[in-house]
């Protein structure tokens, strides 16, 4: 149960640190488009800063027990894992920090998605441009 808790764990910090890069990439490939890109890869890199140190950390953490006592021996590779990450998740910025930035891109979001549904416009055109892109190169 909790290698397989682990294995999800370590493919959920994975995937949302390579659709990070990937909203970084895009970023910087449509940097004239108006500010989109960039409001997505923010929302991303704010998400993968709480997400990604507390997962890792819940692996770690299972390892130990799964170890007992020589998983926190000071000479044991889980325990200074365990240090490292709780001080990197201290020093990038308390996760409270991050969950509010969060918060506030998606309020964002909402709010400039509801002041254009009121003007009758539709502004989620994602999925319209990745077609259209993915059709323009054939």
């Amino acid at each position: 149960h909790d290698i397989s808790q682990c294995k999800i764990d370590l493919e959920c910090a994975r995937l949302l640190t390579l659709e990070c890069a990937r909203a970084i990439d895009d970023a910087i490939d449509n940097a004239g488009d108006g500010g989109g890109s960039v409001h997505r890869a923010r929302d991303q890199i704010a998400l993968i800063k709480i997400a990604v140190p507390n997962l890792c950390i819940r692996v770690v953490d299972r390892a130990v027990q799964v170890f007992g006592g020589a998983g926190v021996d000071c000479d044991s590779i889980l325990a200074r894992s365990l240090a490292s990450l709780r001080t990197l998740r201290i020093a990038d910025g308390p996760d409270a920090v991050h969950r509010r930035t969060l918060a506030r891109l998606e309020v964002k979001k909402v709010q400039h998605y509801l002041k254009s549904k009121s003007k009758g416009h539709n502004i989620d055109h994602t999925a319209d441009d990745h077609h259209d892109k993915r059709r323009s190169k054939l």
